[in-house]
């Protein structure tokens, strides 16, 4: 070891460049892979909606004479409500709810539908406080139990949360950031600040306790989406030409099956003047709302994945000609120690452990300098603000940073030692007295 390090310095030269050029390498590694490596992950986890068994089904007026009505409001309700109790009475559905007119990511995004999101929200607890996205709901709708977001450990349950009046829901991943536990913010009193824009908040200021903690709702490529606020209202004026209602079929029931038949039999499901036009499973809603909201989506991300790896092959081909060149320089000193009896082998090892000492040695520092980057903010890619995790670094969990940073190091390692191993394999099978003529 004390040799390859003398070796090391004797060369400190040339050796500078290489673990600059090794260190741009690793840090350029690390920002191309870690989105992709988050991504990834994120879809990998459950979506806390139990999209399979979701039917929606969408109404439209038949007649409209009724919009002229003194409490336009109340007379919509009373013919949605018969049209919930008709789909109530069919033997394959489980539970059905009305839509709230503004569900965000939870109400499928279509041409019959304008929900959005709310992220200018902005949630306090003592000294902390964190932007959150809004999730309205309507009280006794079995909203939870529909959708099939369950409560957290220690919360009341889906059905009792659905049902109270005051209040309101807070997610899992949220409850542990300002409070710990799920157990523990149950029952704690929150505040809540509307923010106008990005760098302006309004000083009108309510507050709410939490009744209590759901699981977390995954539905997008990002993890803040898990920091969410669930609010009820008892009642609330309605879409009166697009309004939906949210099926949940029982267990083995086919949901194309069940929309084929139910779509056959759309007179049936009629209210004086408000019917349902069409039934469509969750998911294929869900993926046209995705598409709409983030058009190319998908495509985007294969994109953003085939181009990152094309750069990363680039990248380390670049890695492996300079490593090739600089190992093929030596091919007088590599003549010289065979002459000293030096063997194949220790000659290979030598070169190999010289090029692991600056992979370890660049890595080190390209994982100080990265830590600095995501800690300061300047890694953030979506939204600009500190209150909101940044969604390349998953909750700043130290395995995250060992994973990404095990991963590039192997790359940067394999390029390297390919770099050397080659070109080495060739200058030790030269006879020494043609080495040592070596220019």
């Amino acid at each position: 070891m004390k040799q390859i390090f003398k070796n090391l310095w004797s060369q400190r030269a040339q050796n500078v460049w290489l673990l600059a050029e090794l260190v741009l390498v690793c840090f350029v590694a690390w920002k191309q892979l870690d989105p992709i490596a988050v991504r990834m992950y994120y879809r990998s986890l459950p979506k806390g909606i139990d999209c399979e068994r979701l039917v929606v089904a969408h109404t439209a007026p038949t007649d409209t004479r009724w919009y002229e009505s003194d409490n336009v409001d109340r007379v919509f309700r009373q013919k949605i409500n018969v049209l919930k109790r008709k789909l109530q009475a069919i033997d394959e559905v489980e539970q059905v709810c009305i839509l709230y007119p503004i569900q965000g990511l939870l109400a499928p995004r279509n041409m019959f539908s304008h929900s959005v999101d709310n992220v200018g929200a902005q949630y306090i607890y003592g000294d902390d406080s964190v932007r959150v996205y809004e999730t309205g709901y309507m009280k006794n709708e079995h909203f939870f139990e529909t959708y099939g977001i369950h409560a957290a450990e220690g919360s009341p349950t889906a059905e009792e949360l659905s049902k109270s009046d005051e209040g309101v829901v807070i997610s899992r991943s949220l409850a542990e950031r300002l409070y710990g536990s799920a157990k523990a913010a149950i029952g704690k009193e929150i505040d809540h600040r509307v923010i106008l824009t990005y760098d302006k908040i309004d000083d009108w200021v309510s507050s709410s306790y939490i009744q209590g903690v759901v699981e977390d709702v995954h539905v997008s490529d990002t993890s803040f989406d898990t920091w969410r606020v669930y609010w009820g209202t008892p009642d609330c004026p309605l879409v009166y030409d697009h309004s939906q209602l949210v099926i949940r079929l029982k267990p083995d029931v086919d949901v194309r099956r069940f929309v084929e038949e139910q779509n056959f039999r759309l007179q049936q499901f009629t209210s004086e003047g408000l019917g349902i036009v069409s039934f469509t499973p969750y998911e294929d809603i869900a993926t046209t709302k995705n598409q709409f909201a983030s058009p190319m989506l998908s495509y985007d991300f294969n994109l953003s994945v085939a181009t990152s790896i094309f750069f990363l092959i680039n990248l380390c081909l670049g890695v492996i000609g300079t490593f090739w060149m600089q190992t093929k320089r030596r091919t007088e000193e590599s003549g010289i120690m065979r002459a000293f009896g030096a063997t194949k082998r220790r000659i290979m090892g030598m070169f190999l452990a010289e090029g692991f000492v600056l992979t370890t040695f660049s890595m080190f520092i390209t994982c100080i300098l990265y830590l600095n980057y995501v800690k300061t903010g300047l890694g953030k890619l979506c939204i600009p603000s500190s209150t909101q995790p940044d969604p390349t670094w998953v909750a700043d969990k130290p395995l995250h940073f060992l994973i990404i940073s095990g991963i590039v190091y192997l790359i940067i390692l394999l390029t390297v030692s390919i770099g050397i191993l080659i070109p080495s394999w060739n200058i030790v099978r030269t006879k020494p007295v043609e080495a040592l003529r070596e220019e």
